[in-house]
């Protein structure tokens, strides 16, 4: 219950971004209130399995595999709230984001360890939550959507200096994991021919919903092998696929809904199967002691 009523505020504040007249000047405070109240509850939620002992393999999968949808999530509110709004700024960064996130759990599922970096995901989210807050003063905003030399904005330079950070995590991972094995880098190979693609048929809205869905997906069957089966599973290659026939044939009436349709059915498949293999670990009530 602490982890999904924590990962609310976080689709709160997406609403939030994309709706800011909803609260008028004070929107962005708002905003990094639901940001920090999920940073809250996803630590939270970690210390109650562990005082109570139910911490369990299901509840491992659900905390972290809402994390994946939060990671694209948090990098969509944070572009929104300072009005980048460039497609190719959107597929970079969350394609680099969500490789870091994906070979991290791949790591996890190669050796057992959850291994975070120095400056990770608590220290990205607080720093975007403080930043997006910092909003509501004039002069703050004004400085942040300050142009460096014309070209670059200091927003922009931030959220280019975390994507850095982001892909520096994702070749540091890869080198120190194991036995890696051809579907992480046909993983990663398509993920950026979905941006690409999807860059040239979709807005930046469908952008951000079909990279997370395409990312979460191959990232929850990582998560499924490491802790049910041990099988490592191939990406999904019909959605590329799609996206590349919809380019080339240039029918992009409906390619945003069927696409979402088509990898939401598949995650609710993935769902469904992992709460039917761990099971046994779903508990109405925690046990007194």
């Amino acid at each position: 219950m602490i982890t999904i009523i924590s990962n609310l505020f976080i689709y709160f504040g997406l609403l939030l971004s994309l709706f800011p007249q909803w609260l008028g000047t004070f929107t962005p405070v708002f905003i990094a209130g639901c940001l920090i109240v999920y940073l809250i509850g996803d630590h939270l939620d970690g210390m109650q399995a562990k005082r109570t002992g139910t911490g369990s393999a299901l509840g491992e999968f659900c905390d972290h595999y809402l994390d994946a949808f939060n990671n694209g999530i948090i990098v969509f509110i944070m572009l929104t709230v300072f009005d980048i709004n460039q497609s190719l700024a959107t597929v970079v960064v969350l394609v680099i984001s969500y490789l870091a996130h994906m070979s991290v759990f791949y790591e996890q599922f190669k050796t057992g360890w959850l291994t975070f970096e120095r400056i990770g995901s608590l220290e990205g989210v607080l720093l975007s939550a403080l930043l997006i807050g910092l909003t509501t003063l004039e002069p703050f905003l004004t400085a942040m959507n300050y142009r460096v030399a014309g070209l670059i904005s200091v927003a922009e330079a931030v959220i280019a200096g975390s994507t850095v950070g982001a892909f520096l995590t994702f070749i540091q991972t890869a080198r120190r994991t194991p036995e890696i094995l051809r579907g992480y880098w046909i993983f990663a190979f398509l993920l950026i021919v979905v941006g690409v693609c999807g860059v040239m048929v979709l807005n930046n809205f469908q952008l951000f919903v079909i990279l997370t869905l395409y990312a979460s997906l191959y990232i929850g069957w990582i998560m499924y092998a490491h802790l049910i089966d041990g099988r490592e599973r191939m990406s999904d290659w019909i959605t590329p696929a799609f996206l590349l026939i919809s380019v080339l044939s240039r029918l992009n009436d409906y390619i945003f809904l069927i696409t979402v349709l088509y990898l939401t059915a598949r995650i609710i498949h993935l769902i469904r199967k992992t709460f039917s293999s761990l099971s046994m670990y779903w508990v109405w009530q925690n046990p007194t002691r």
